[in-house]
Parts: structure tokens; sequence; C-alpha cells
């Protein structure tokens, strides 16, 4: 059993960070803020009631995280000397949280000793952790639904080799996470919803992962339940709080299976996907969900059929039934409808065999060639 960061749900952030902060009684905060938040109401509420102990934001994030965002962060961390970090935005913006808070406890400095710090998988795609451990407390107010908020596991890209790194600690994961729906309904619908199948991505990943039990699946199903609730309801009505709320607590629950259970070709093909491409995580999961699950139904008749049921399809195929529901959103469910263009297909297959999580998926991928199967499928 793995420790769990403290979940604040339904909150509104400028009166839960403030708070928070004073019962630690910091006296240095570093905020990490997405660029697009920096001047946002609630995010510049919620920094200037932590009043002196607030230093100067960092906002220069990148999507997908690339080392030198972490390296940059990390020499900003070691500047200001905080005891606390508070990160509003995305997965790229929390991994590059975690993963920076990370290398100050372990004196990385440059490229090559970031790189060393990566996590590598071994033949069964199980990544050893990092034994160092995260020593700056982080405060995560997430803005999108990718779940990266719970990852002992944070990825970022070595923009040389167009490779996509997993980092692991046991610590990595935030402390605290509070949820904001009142913040969330400011994130542009499509990322939004994007995100949220990311989170769908997580829920089925942990159902058909080689390492499911049944602590797990019960957590990932309810949360398939309510991520279809939700985003269904915030894409007839973006303004509904209710449906932001019920999309967090998804989120909270379908990512129950984070740093538990190996995930599998969906999560490790959109990593060199995104990192490849510049595909949005979201939208990776959305395109590749549906065509990994199709390549895993032969040997997962009945847990497909329990993901099925989660979304109302009882006695469906799985594989239909999300695609179905990822059109619903108006969102594609196609590499055609993102503009990939086929000559970096042969790339993300031949990266993407050494990905933990593609070494880890439940019917085994041998070869570039059943990723190139994989990827055919979701042209």
């Amino acid at each position: 059993m793995l420790a769990q960061p403290s979940v604040h749900y339904g909150a509104h952030a400028e009166d839960k960070v403030a708070e928070l902060a004073q019962l630690r009684g910091v006296q240095r905060v570093l905020p990490i803020v997405t660029s697009s938040l920096a001047e946002n109401p609630i995010v510049r509420a919620s920094i200037d009631r932590l009043g002196a102990a607030a230093l100067p934001m960092f906002r220069d994030l990148k999507p997908h995280t690339p080392f030198d965002v972490v390296l940059a962060l990390t020499a900003a961390i070691e500047r200001h000397a905080p005891d606390l970090l508070v990160v509003f935005g995305g997965g790229s913006a929390i991994d590059a949280a975690k993963i920076a808070g990370l290398s100050v406890a372990t004196g990385v400095r440059d490229h090559e000793a970031l790189l060393g710090l990566r996590s590598i998988p071994d033949a069964l795609g199980v990544s050893q952790a990092s034994p160092a451990k995260r020593s700056i407390p982080i405060i995560a107010v997430p803005t999108t639904l990718s779940a990266a908020e719970f990852g002992i596991i944070g990825g970022a890209t070595d923009t040389r080799s167009g490779i996509k790194h997993l980092f692991k600690s046991d610590t990595l994961a935030p402390d605290i996470i509070v949820y904001d729906p009142w913040l969330g309904a400011g994130t542009p619908l499509d990322l939004w919803l994007s995100t949220g199948i990311r989170s769908v991505d997580h829920g089925v990943e942990t159902v058909l992962s080689r390492d499911a039990n049944p602590f797990t699946d019960a957590l990932a199903l309810r949360g398939l339940a309510l991520l279809r609730e939700g985003l269904s309801a915030a894409h007839a009505d973006p303004a509904n709080i209710e449906a932001r709320h019920r999309c967090q607590l998804g989120v909270w629950l379908a990512g129950s299976g984070i740093g538990r259970v190996r995930y599998g070709a969906s999560h490790g093909l959109g990593h060199q996907l995104g990192a490849i491409a510049g595909v949005p995580h979201g939208m990776t999961s959305c395109v590749l969900l549906p065509a990994v699950l199709a390549f895993n139904e032969p040997v997962s008749h009945e847990r497909q059929a329990e993901i099925a049921a989660a979304f109302g399809a009882a006695g469906k195929s799985a594989t239909d039934a999300v695609r179905h529901f990822i059109a619903s959103l108006g969102l594609p469910t196609q590499l055609s409808e993102l503009a990939v263009d086929d000559s970096a297909l042969p790339r993300v297959a031949e990266t993407g065999l050494g990905n933990a999580f593609v070494k880890a998926n439940l019917r085994p991928i041998q070869s570039a060639e059943d990723i190139m199967m994989i990827l055919r499928a979701a042209r």
C-alpha cells in the first residue's frame, strides 16, 4: 500500500492554499504556474493570500516537460530556497515540479545528470524507483484531469533524442492536492475533456493491467463511471460546477492504480507520440486507447466486459464503447484527425519498444511491427 496525498476536494483554492501553508508554518513559498494561468484571478488571489511568504512566480513551463524546463526550475528552487512548492496547472507543470524536487534532492544540475536519474525498465516493464527522497513539500492545484498529481512516476522529454523518460520515486507525488472545480471551470473545454480521456485511460489500463487486483479494479471502475457522467455533463454545459467536481472525483478514483499497477501500451505509446509528434497527452489517449483495447481484446474478454458496462454499454465491445464515448465529446478518435505525419510512426514504434508500459502491456508486444499494428488501427 502506497502513501496517498491528502486530497481537499470541492475547495476554493484562494482559501485552501493559504490555510494549508499557514498550518505547515512555511515562510517561503515558490508558486509554479502554467503561463496561461499567470493572470487568472483565482490563481492570483491564491498567491496574494500567501502574503510575504510568496516568492517570485516560476512560469517558464512547456508541454511534455522538456529537460531544460526541469533544470531551469531546479535552479530556481536552489536560488530561492523555498520550504514549499505550490503548482497550478496540468500534468506538464506538476511533473516539472515533481522531477525538479527530486533533482534538487539528488544534486542534479545538468542534462547528463538528469538523464542518469531516469528510471530504466527491466524486461517485464518494471521501472525501479530512485532511492532519493524528494524533500521539499508540494501542494498541487490541478487545472486539468491528467492525474499527474497522484503519480510516483513523472515524465520529462529529452529533446536531444526525442524520447520521453520516466522518473520514479516513492516520494515523487505531491503531498497535498487541492481540487477547485471553480478554477477547473476556467480550463478550456477541449483541454478539460481530452485530459479527462487521459484519466479514462488510467482507469481502463488499471483494469487491463498485468497487476490488476480487486482493490484497484473497484476504484478504477467507479472512477470510469464518474468520468463518464462528469465529462458528458461538462460537454453539455461547460459552466456546470458540479460536472467539473464529478470529473475531479473520477480522476482521483481512476488514478488509484498509479504506482500500484503497471499500465499498458496506450500510456507507453502516448509518451512517445507526444514526444515525437507533439501530440498533447489527452489527445494521445483519445486516438490510442481504442486501438490498444482492440489489440488486447483476445486476452481480456471478461475485463473488457466490465469496462464496457462502466460506459453503459453492457454486452457490447469495450473498444466501440470507449471510441463512441470519446467521439460523443467532440474529440478525435484517429491519428488522421490530428494531422500526424505517417513518417513519424516508425520512430514512435522504434522508441516505444523501450518504454516500461509498452513492455508491460497485457498482450505481449514483441516487435516494432506489433506496435505498427496498433498505430495503423489508430490511423
